[in-house]
């Protein structure tokens, strides 16, 4: 096989005193699959370029690149792949097709043999829009540019954790690219413009180039080999799986009430030998009014858990060692008591029914009460009484009279004390969450230091001094991340494990209208966290997760996910998702769905990747409706799209929603993403519940 890259003297380069690089373009046995994921053999067998020189300096551009091209009897191939820390800033804003030349985009130039067409030239930005251009030369002998239609060009992306990828297909006869023979040479360069990072770069072959970006006087050849693109024997590669664990608790926290679904025990109960499988032991559910207590059953609503269905859970998570841990608010989030008739006199003034009053006469019989009623039917050797973001405190004539010179971090003590000793006397070990304690410090005097302290942080950061504070204090420590980047699990896991935290548990919080599948990620994130320190590419961590959970095929979908935490953490927050938002979450949809349709996933997570692809469905629609709604032009016929597809997947939510859950007071939460579709698109209450009355049971 020949070299990727030899040099050569061209006397036929008249305008060319010194040699330039040949490019080995190898052939494709197997046409690639043009997917934007450059996985086909052909690719594998490549020649791939990975230097590119900044224009500016001629020095290697800071982000990677790197490229290859192969040819068959029909098309060109080019294939680029491109390093990018920050998706979410991605120049992605062309509506009309020249406008791709102002995006981050990677470019091909192509020497023209036509006369009066110096050069073909195409842009490709990442969402895929395809731009080609003729360079003619006209009065008074400036080079300008001809814009043309993509016609048969094709091109695919792909973006993952690492960056985005393009895989481009030139056919000739079109474009004015003519059909080459084996050992023909053309001539052209391969670019990448990063507007982002205000760089323009051109690939490098050869130590000293000798060419630049788009001087087509001094672009490097390209010979069509007549060898074949041979791929190196593949790679068997098993993701690592950590199996000692760093925490006596860990697994995860569910929200049955903030808009949420309470599902059924069942549900549970059919999830436990995957949560078992991820080496979880603990699962906390957390109540606000959907747990029905013998001693005040009236403010739980229709549907609502009883405790012997808690204890028939905890009966089955006792055969995988899984500890279903009650968590009952006790203070603060509690509109779901206090907002019933029965009990609505025992609000705090001012906190429009959240939070109870420490100091009406009837709050504490009542709270002993189902505390009473939880501590002896529950299995657990743990409660949690809850207690975040409960700051109403002293407010009222009551507790102004009650509390007369006390500070708000005595009366959040006294209240804490109390349940204390509820809890204790049927020796359970108390829970609670930490931030009321890091906001009144003063409340912390006097505490028994056996109280469980679960402290949250959902923001990424390194370092998480409050863990250190807690544990100088005595306290045992929850290390409790939350469900919404995968880093923010790694990083407190590692900051807690350092200081002899004694459990991780991860949080899910106001899940709505999304299954427990829609975040399988965040469930074996919270595996490997409890269990190894965090991994050095997440790209990686994500398609080992994919492959993991799903087999081989499962890498791709870990790699798009990873694709959209990287958007996550480095993107701006927009309300209106951008148009490379609504690419990658199209293209985490198309990966799932075609793992559903594959006969090789494990029938142990199907039912998992079976919620996952309901869910993505749904968010694509929120996303391109939303993405709608702010566009300048509102496509009716995109409208019917979104409308039409929106009301199938309805009908299929519903009939999950009437097979998993049974509080119908929760059905607005479920539909609630349905309601924000319609919304957007002005369509009255075409796809979300009726208003008046809730969707009928089974």
């Amino acid at each position: 096989m020949e070299p990727v890259v030899d040099q050569l003297s061209f006397a036929a380069a008249k305008d060319v005193s010194y040699p330039l690089p040949v490019y080995a373009v190898l052939r494709a046995e197997t046409p690639p699959a043009l997917d934007g994921w450059l996985e086909s053999d052909s690719w594998r067998g490549a020649h791939w370029i990975e230097t590119f020189l900044s224009v500016e300096t001629a020095q290697p551009a800071d982000k990677p690149t790197a490229v290859a091209l192969l040819w068959d009897d029909q098309y060109l191939y080019v294939g680029f792949k491109c390093r990018e820390p920050r998706l979410g800033y991605l120049h992605a804003n062309a509506v009309e097709a020249h406008e791709v030349w102002l995006d981050d985009a990677v470019e091909i130039y192509l020497k023209s043999v036509v006369p009066g067409i110096e050069s073909v030239d195409t842009a490709v930005n990442t969402i895929g829009m395809v731009c080609p251009a003729f360079k003619v030369i006209s009065d008074p002998g400036w080079g300008t540019y001809q814009f043309q239609t993509p016609g048969g060009v094709r091109a695919a992306i792909r973006c993952t954790g690492d960056g985005w990828q393009a895989e481009i297909a030139f056919p000739f006869g079109e474009q004015q690219l003519p059909t080459p023979r084996a050992g023909d040479l053309w001539r052209g360069n391969l670019c990448r413009n990063d507007r982002l990072g205000f760089t323009w770069s051109y690939w490098a072959l050869g130590q000293s180039p000798g060419y630049t970006y788009s001087d087509d006087k001094l672009f490097p050849f390209l010979r069509f080999s007549t060898d074949a693109a041979t791929p190196p024997p593949p790679r068997v590669h098993r993701p690592a799986r950590p199996r000692k664990a760093r925490f006596a608790l860990r697994g995860m926290m569910y929200d049955t009430s903030r808009g949420s679904l309470i599902y059924t025990p069942q549900y549970w109960i059919d999830k436990l030998p995957l949560l078992r499988e991820f080496d979880y032991n603990a699962v906390i559910m957390y109540f606000e009014n959907h747990l029905r207590y013998p001693s005040h059953p009236a403010f739980a609503p229709e549907g609502s858990w009883t405790l012997d269905e808690l204890h028939l859970l905890q009966d089955a998570a006792a055969h995988y060692g899984i500890d279903i841990i009650p968590a009952q608010t006790s203070l603060g989030h509690c509109p779901g008591i206090l907002t019933h008739p029965k009990y609505a006199e025992l609000a705090e003034e001012g906190s429009d029914s959240y939070q109870f009053c420490p100091a009406h006469p009837g709050t504490m019989p009542m709270l002993t009460d189902i505390f009473n009623d939880l501590c002896a039917a529950s299995q657990s050797p743990y409660v949690s009484i809850n207690a975040d973001e409960s700051a109403y405190l002293g407010f009222c004539p009551r507790c102004r009279e009650e509390y007369a010179g006390w500070t708000k971090g005595q009366i959040f003590r006294q209240h804490i004390l109390k349940l204390y000793e509820v809890i204790q006397a049927h020796g359970k070990r108390m829970m609670m969450w930490d931030d009321m304690l890091w906001l009144y410090p003063e409340a912390v005097e006097g505490l028994p230091r056996d109280i469980i302290l679960l402290d949250w942080h959902y923001s990424l950061h390194r370092r998480y001094p409050s863990v250190d504070v807690w544990r100088a204090c005595g306290f045992d420590v929850v290390a409790c991340p939350g469900m919404y980047w995968v880093d923010n699990a790694f990083w407190l896991a590692d900051y807690g494990a350092e200081r002899g935290a004694m459990g991780m548990i991860n949080t899910l919080w106001e899940d709505h209208s999304l299954p427990l599948g829609s975040r399988w990620q965040h469930l074996l994130a919270t595996s490997w966290a409890a269990h190894a320190p965090a991994p050095d590419n997440l790209d990686t961590w994500f398609a080992d997760a994919g492959m993991q959970l799903f087999g081989p095929a499962g890498a791709r979908l870990g790699h798009s996910l990873a694709a959209q935490d990287n958007v996550k953490r480095n993107g701006y927050g927009n309300t209106v998702p951008s148009s490379l938002e609504v690419a990658i979450a199209r293209q985490i949809r198309e990966e799932a769905e075609k793992l559903l349709n594959d006969s090789s996933v494990p029938e142990a997570t199907r039912g998992l990747l079976e919620e996952f692809v309901y869910a993505q469905r749904l968010l694509t629609l929120q996303a391109e409706a939303t993405r709608w709604q702010a566009g300048s032009e509102h496509n009716p016929t995109e409208r019917h799209r979104i409308l039409a597809q929106a009301e199938i997947l309805r009908a299929e939510g519903l009939a999950r929603w009437q097979r998993q859950c049974t509080v119908v007071s929760q059905q607005p939460a479920f539909f609630e993403r349905y309601t924000a579709i319609e919304k957007a698109l002005g369509a009255g209450n075409s796809v979300g519940a009726p208003a008046s009355r809730p969707m009928p049971l089974k």
